[in-house]
Parts: structure tokens; C-alpha cells; sequence
């Protein structure tokens, strides 16, 4: 198992009401609008009260806004407005695939889910001691004599090599990055237009993902976003093509080191091998096209006709004879173990102020086994609790 450290004894951490600030946060109000995708014309609608309303709330000309009112419209806990600032996710710090595709609002609900989310990150770094971040910088990677900085390829390449992962299948890459430090998160069923974005927080990488795609597809998504926090940490990428591109090249070189690749191959290629290829090294099958395109093992008339074929059987938009889901390790221990400790999912949203949904729906489909009743898959505190104690190895901060 990835984590090693000896679990120690645990006990309890208690809030009281006293640890809440009790004076109105119009900060919080607009992040709680701005979550729910909503204007302050909107807002002010769904409250009875005019935009202007809703405009001097959020700008504290209003001591006590009527935050029960705000609370059952915004589905926010009340207790939720009356926190600290939350330090927030900006649009220049995150890798967004599809930014240009996203209106200003939908940017901002999804970057808001991100920021609440992060606070639960926070929650676990204070109770339990996770791996290290151990994510090499552009700075640590290695190029050719030619040039100043690594290829996305070189850079694949030299993260195997510090990783000691050889040319072959990276087996859970989910496991693998958390492993590394890296905290995956996943985004809510409306918000999910977006296919993945990362970005670094306080020397802290997080991975926000699409759990709903294809399993091959969420692995290259990660590696994907994996090329990003290496490569392109304090660059701002959005709505430049070539970042993406690069981040592309990255995650088809990791998952498919050309070495490991080629070794396998003999004489002409057909798409019955491409089958056979792309569940050993559990990627999709027209990632898999793209990547022997790419290293010249299949002409242009080939990659052309393979791909409108796989189009044809449907594995443009999904996977069949796909892999089952990774599930993320390190949240299935922390949510075992939290239970252990009398926290549920409504206990910890409760003590971070933040809605359930929000904290549920970034855990549901990162934390349900196989072996989880169908009637409690939706809920992420029901893991696996054998499993968690069996593998337990995080250990309570002291």
C-alpha cells in the first residue's frame, strides 16, 4: 500500500459556536451566490428584494441581511455566511481545457466549488499526516542538449525516471499521483462541462475531475493535468492552445512511454491489436491510435480510417469493454477512519460551514468500491470500512 506511517492514538476535534465569527461575511455571500451560478439580479428575485438589495449586502452596507432567507434559497448552511474570508481560487492560477467554451459564470461556480472543496483538503492536513508533495518542477526535469526546458515528452519521460516507473503501465494512476501528494477532487454533475482543471494552492497540487467519463478517459485527464502542475506551475495557460497541447503530448508520453510501446510491437499493426494494446496499458482505444500515430508505427490513411471506424462503434464518447473506475485511496482511508472518529460527511460539512452536497459531490464517484450496497453508492460515507482499516496509514496530527 502506498502509505506507511503507523496510525497513532486519535482522538476528537470539537468546535463550539464561539469558534464562528459573529459578525456578517458579504465576502461569503457572493461566493455562496456565485456557487450556485446565480446574479444578484437573480438572487434578489428568489429573496423579494431588489438588485440593489443584494449589491449592498454583498458589499457591507448591510449589518444583518436576512441570511435565513439567503441560506434556504442558496441551499448554504447560515452558519456559512458568518465565517472568515476563504481565500479563493483564481481564474489565472487554473488549466482550464475548455475555458473559452465557459461563460464568466460558469467559471466562477465552478472555480467557487473548488475553493469550498478546499477547505476540506485543509480539514484532513490538520488531522492526519498524508504523503508528501513530491511533484517535480520544470526546473527538476530533464531536456536535450538542444534546448533550455524538457519537450512534453522529455517531460514525461523524466518524471518515470524520478518516479522509478520504468517503461511500463502505470497500473492506478489515481493512486499514483495521491501518492505524490496531490489532492483529486471530483466536480459536481453540473458542473461538469468542465473535463478537468488543476492548480497549486499554498505548494498543495489539486486535481478537480469528471468522474462520469470513461475510466481510460478520467486516467488521461489526470496525466493530463499531471503535465500541467509539472510543466506550466506559475504560468498562466488559459485560452492558449499550446499549453493544452503540451499537457496533451505529456500525458500520452506517460502513459505510453515509447520504449515500453515499441517493445511490443511486430510487423504490421491491425485495430484488433490497438484493442489488445489499450487495455494493457489502460488507455482508450483512439488515445491509443493517437499514440502509434505519433510515433509513426501506423500511416495517416490508417489513423484516419481507424479513427472514423472507432467513432462508428461509439468510442469517440465513451469506452466499451472499458476498465472499472480507479477509487481514490487516500479519501476512502481518511472518510474510514474520520467515521471511526464520529465524523460523517454531515458532521465535517458542518464544521467546515459548507453545504453537503458540495462536499458529497466532490467525493461520489473517487470514493465508492466495489463492494459498497447499491442502495448506499451515492453516499461517500459508506466506504469501505474494511478495506480502510485493513490499509490504514495515515496518522492523526498531533
Amino acid at each position: 500500500m502506498i502509505w506507511t506511517a503507523m496510525m497513532t492514538n486519535r482522538h476528537r476535534f470539537m468546535s463550539t459556536v464561539s469558534d464562528i465569527p459573529s459578525d456578517f461575511n458579504p465576502h461569503r455571500l457572493r461566493l455562496a451566490r456565485e456557487r450556485r451560478g446565480l446574479t444578484k439580479e437573480s438572487l434578489g428575485q428568489l429573496c423579494g428584494v431588489s438588485r440593489r438589495a443584494v449589491t449592498d449586502w454583498e458589499s457591507g452596507n448591510v449589518e444583518s441581511p436576512p441570511v435565513g432567507r439567503i441560506a434556504d434559497v442558496l441551499n448554504f448552511p447560515a452558519s456559512f455566511f458568518y465565517g472568515e474570508d476563504i481565500d479563493e481560487v483564481g481564474e489565472g492560477a487554473v488549466s482550464f481545457r475548455a475555458l473559452s467554451s465557459m461563460t464568466p459564470r460558469q467559471v466562477r461556480r465552478v472555480l467557487t466549488h473548488a475553493s469550498l472543496v478546499r477547505s476540506f483538503s485543509s480539514w484532513i492536513d490538520k488531522r492526519y499526516a498524508t504523503p508528501p508533495v513530491d511533484v517535480p518542477s520544470i526546473e527538476e526535469l530533464t531536456a536535450s542538449v538542444y534546448e533550455a526546458e524538457p519537450s512534453p515528452v522529455e517531460a514525461a519521460d523524466s518524471v518515470r525516471a524520478i518516479w522509478t516507473l520504468g517503461v511500463k503501465p502505470v497500473r492506478d494512476m489515481l493512486a499514483l499521483v495521491e501518492s505524490r501528494g496531490v489532492r483529486v477532487f471530483g466536480l459536481p454533475a453540473t458542473d461538469r462541462e468542465v473535463d478537468a482543471f488543476s492548480f497549486w494552492f499554498e505548494d498543495r497540487p489539486f486535481v478537480f475531475l469528471n468522474a462520469s467519463k470513461s475510466a481510460e478517459r478520467v486516467r488521461f485527464d489526470l496525466a493530463h493535468e499531471l503535465g500541467h502542475l509539472c510543466m506550466h506551475r506559475n504560468v498562466r495557460t488559459n485560452r492558449a492552445r499550446r499549453f493544452e497541447l503540451d499537457a496533451n503530448a505529456f500525458a500520452s508520453a506517460f502513459l505510453m512511454p515509447k520504449a515500453g510501446l515499441l517493445s511490443q510491437i511486430v510487423g504490421k499493426l491491425s485495430l484488433g491489436d490497438v484493442m489488445s494494446l489499450k487495455k494493457f496499458w489502460r488507455v482508450s482505444a483512439t488515445a491509443m491510435v493517437r499514440r502509434l500515430h505519433q510515433l509513426g508505427r501506423i500511416t495517416d490513411w490508417q489513423y484516419r480510417s481507424w479513427m472514423i471506424e472507432l467513432s462508428g462503434k461509439g468510442f469517440r464518447s465513451s469506452e466499451p469493454d472499458g476498465q472499472a473506475h480507479e477509487q481514490s485511496a487516500l479519501l476512502r482511508q481518511v472518510l474510514g477512519l474520520a467515521r471511526e472518529d464520529g465524523w460523517r460527511v454531515d458532521r465535517i460539512s458542518k464544521e467546515l460551514g459548507i453545504p453537503r452536497s458540495d462536499l458529497s459531490e466532490a467525493l461520489i464517484g473517487l470514493t465508492v468500491t466495489s463492494v459498497v450496497a447499491p442502495t448506499d453508492a451515492a453516499d461517500p460515507d459508506h466506504v469501505d470500512r474494511t478495506s480502510a482499516r485493513s490499509s490504514a496509514s495515515l496518522r492523526l496530527v498531533q
